[in-house]
């Protein structure tokens, strides 16, 4: 059993290539005999014919029997083929100057009989002469004045045929053999480019699987391996990327769970053992409260973020008005805009924009969006605008805040991807824009961030 890739693939190519040359080959020398036949057969019959030709002059005394001998010996010996010219009765007629007796064997009088009736009859395989040598004939009615006075018999070597045959045989298997020789080294060469950078990135990426930093591969191709190297180190950078990640996402969570528990224990010990004044406990309780909704709402994120990426959400849609919901939105996100000295605009470019969607889930967009623009905005204004675009709603969230740098925007709809990571401190676990992305995907919905550090960043959401 085969378990290499290299094995595998020299394995299956030479195979491969083997039975073409093998088709190929056979193919070959079957039609190199095939003509080499029909050759030798239009050699017999043209032989035949002015084998005829010549008796016809001699029956008409345009030339002696002489002549007629001399003609049909030359015939022969250019040739090499034997020529006997016979009576209706088989007795000879004419014969070559070799002075050889033919024995005529059975299969032979009934190829004879056949030309006395007009056929002409060839037959490629191997007759003995005179128990000497092999040979194929050719048999065809002798005619003079439209009359079947006779019959022609050629005879030509086998052995000759044989030697050319083998000749050819030789040539067709000495590049057959050079062919399978090249055709070895090109498929070895092939499979060794095609199996080693796979194993290296097998290897490389069984040492990844392990926690080892590997270098990136460097493989000088265009073609689909250079490819699955380039997205091999891709993903080996994103790998890295998310195990940074995974580290702040443990810290960020130990942090955001922590800190609340830590006030709601200290506030509520302190009251009970009474070192809390009567008096401040009201206070310490409402911030216990405080941090307790913050505990709650970071847990709810957490669970929202496990349903979306389980696919046990599913979409309640509904028909309403955008411009409904974000009048709504608004009136609720005003009071916490307030208290940043910010403003909140809203903005409506087309009137009763209907939507089909999961309302309770396009509300918490809205809401995680503005939310987060607060969020970065120290200073300025939070813009909402919606429209309508070819039979779809366009919601547009435009801040004057700090500003996201270009090469983290990608990163920004990651878990637990927070303002930390691109130069400004935050409040929230990085879970916002995640759901945000998840929601919007779920409504075969887009959105696009725009953002330039120090002056703003839009949010774009068509659904």
């Amino acid at each position: 059993m085969f378990k290499g890739i290299y094995l595998k693939l020299v394995t299956t190519y030479l195979t491969l290539f083997l039975v073409i040359v093998f088709i190929i080959s056979f193919f070959t020398t079957s039609l190199f005999y095939r003509e080499l036949k029909k050759q030798t057969e239009e050699d017999l019959v043209n032989a035949g014919v002015k084998t005829n030709a010549l008796m016809e002059r001699y029956y008409n005394n345009e030339i002696t029997k002489t002549e007629l001998t001399a003609w049909i010996n030359a015939m022969g010996y250019i040739s090499n083929i034997k020529i006997y010219i016979l009576n209706p009765d088989t007795s000879v007629l004419h014969q070559g100057d070799s002075g050889e007796a033919m024995t005529l064997t059975s299969k032979v009088r009934e190829d004879m009989v056949q030309s006395m009736k007009g056929e002409t009859v060839i037959d490629m395989t191997s007759l003995s002469l005179n128990a000497e040598s092999d040979v194929a004939y050719m048999t065809m009615p002798l005619t003079y004045n439209q009359q079947i006075s006779g019959v022609i018999m050629i005879f030509s070597p086998v052995t000759e045929i044989n030697t050319l045959l083998k000749e050819a045989l030789k040539t067709i298997a000495t590049v057959i053999l050079i062919t399978v020789l090249l055709g070895t080294l090109a498929i070895l060469k092939i499979s060794i480019n095609i199996s080693e950078p796979i194993k290296e990135i097998s290897e490389s990426a069984i040492r990844i699987g392990k926690g080892e930093e590997v270098p990136d591969i460097e493989i000088d191709s265009h073609d689909e391996i250079g490819m699955l190297a380039t997205s091999f180190n891709e993903m080996k950078k994103e790998l890295a990327v998310t195990e940074q990640m995974r580290k702040e996402i443990v810290a960020n969570i130990s942090h955001e769970l922590r800190t609340p528990l830590t006030s709601i224990i200290g506030f509520i010990k302190g009251i009970l053992d009474g070192v809390i004044n009567k008096e401040e406990e009201e206070k310490y309780l409402s911030i216990a409260y405080e941090e307790a909704n913050r505990l709650k709402d970071l847990t709810k994120d957490i669970v929202d973020v496990a349903k979306l990426e389980s696919g046990s959400t599913k979409l309640n849609e509904e028909s309403f008005i955008l411009n409904d919901l974000m009048q709504d939105v608004y009136v609720e996100m005003e009071e916490l805009v307030k208290e940043k000295n910010l403003k909140l605009i809203l903005e409506q470019k087309d009137e009763n924009i209907e939507m089909y969607a999961d309302k309770a889930k396009i509300r918490q967009v809205l809401i995680n969006v503005i939310n987060n623009a607060v969020k970065y905005t120290e200073k300025g204004h939070i813009k909402c605008i919606i429209s309508k675009e070819e039979e779809k709603a366009k919601i547009i969230v435009k801040d004057t805040g700090i500003g996201i740098q270009k090469d983290k925007i990608s990163y920004l709809f990651n878990k637990f991807y927070t303002a930390n990571d691109y130069g400004s401190a935050t409040g929230g676990a990085g879970l916002g824009l995640n759901i945000v992305k998840s929601i919007v995907d779920m409504h075969h919905g887009t959105i696009e961030i725009d953002s330039n550090v120090g002056k703003g960043t839009k949010v774009t959401i068509i659904i």
